[in-house]
């Protein structure tokens, strides 16, 4: 829950992550889709850390970057890709161009980056 709370105190807008959601896969339906997966990550999280899955990611935080950061308006976009290394640690401008379509609640979309020197 630390890094959603910091996305709201700092007013941030928008995250983007090169990985198939921001929130980590076994605080997704992954978890029920593959319980062998689900065990095997239960069994690590307890002999590296001393608490189980269910302790990590409890109910109350399923699915957290999704459901405690879009009611504040702070949205991500998930599975980007190309260049993002040419971009670290510079201010940009960033372009989201998602396809229209009626009634969706996500897209595919274009991201682009403009340099904003």
């Amino acid at each position: 829950m630390g890094f959603a709370k910091w996305c709201r105190e700092m007013e941030i807008k928008w995250i983007g992550v090169d990985c198939g959601s921001a929130d980590h896969p076994m605080n997704t339906k992954i978890k029920d889709w593959m319980p062998n997966e689900a065990k095997e990550c239960d069994k690590y999280l307890k002999d590296k850390y001393g608490k189980g899955l269910d302790e990590i990611f409890p109910p109350d935080h399923y699915q957290l970057m999704h459901v405690k950061l879009f009611p504040y308006d702070i949205i991500h976009a998930e599975n980007l890709g190309g260049d993002i290394d040419k971009i670290l640690n510079r201010r940009i401008i960033v372009g989201c161009f998602p396809w229209r379509f009626v009634g969706g609640e996500s897209s595919i979309c274009r991201i682009l980056a403009f340099d904003s020197e």
